[in-house]
């Protein structure tokens, strides 16, 4: 497993990153970590969003990651543009977050998604970023991608490219949170480097035996 460490936000620290960020209590918030890159599917979060919003009207997008700086994908944002601007008024891109931040971010949302559609993606590993910091994932059901969910219950996964499968995975996960999240001390011991690092050293010494 790749290791994994996020740092624990105090809430007083979350409450501030949220108000300079414009949210408050009431907002439900539906995170995205990851290039805006034609392989993680947006548009899919796109088509999904007025659903959502029908049930949320106050829902609020938090996108982090590179924009304008993704090599190859300026046709990709071009075709996103006009969609995004329908969407300018709860759709707000961060930019690349240093991991702190990263932390802040993830303890700010409801729901993080990860509607890729790369069947060649291999893990997925902000989702558990996200589950360190409490947050539970909606994802493509795809290899490699859904693994993260099966092995923490943090989240759930849906058919890729399936705007409505994503709106109603977004919506259950709204609707009960408490119900897909999980303790933060075995995910976190699970994924640590010193359990990684023991893991490559006992197929090493397995190796050498041979």
């Amino acid at each position: 497993l790749p290791p994994v460490e996020m740092p624990i936000v105090e809430p007083a620290a979350a409450a501030d990153w949220a108000s300079r960020h414009g949210l408050d209590s009431g907002t439900p918030v539906i995170g995205v970590a990851g290039r805006l890159a034609a392989d993680k599917g947006i548009e899919f979060l796109l088509e999904a969003l007025p659903a959502v919003l029908a049930v949320h009207p106050r829902l609020k997008v938090m996108h982090a990651g590179p924009v304008e700086d993704v090599i190859g994908e300026e046709r990709y944002r071009q075709r996103l543009a006009p969609i995004l601007q329908r969407f300018a008024d709860c759709y707000t891109f961060l930019g690349t977050l240093e991991p702190d931040e990263m932390a802040h971010f993830f303890s700010n949302c409801d729901v993080h998604v990860l509607p890729s559609i790369n069947s060649t993606e291999t893990f997925g590993l902000v989702q558990i970023e996200a589950a360190l910091c409490g947050t539970p994932t909606v994802a493509s059901a795809l290899p490699g991608v859904r693994v993260p969910t099966q092995m923490t219950g943090m989240g759930l996964t849906v058919p890729p490219r399936n705007a409505d499968a994503l709106a109603a995975g977004i919506l259950k996960v709204l609707a009960n949170p408490r119900q897909f999240q999980r303790p933060r001390d075995p995910i976190a011991a699970q994924f640590s480097p010193q359990v990684t690092a023991e893991r490559y050293e006992d197929l090493f010494e397995e190796l050498k035996a041979w």
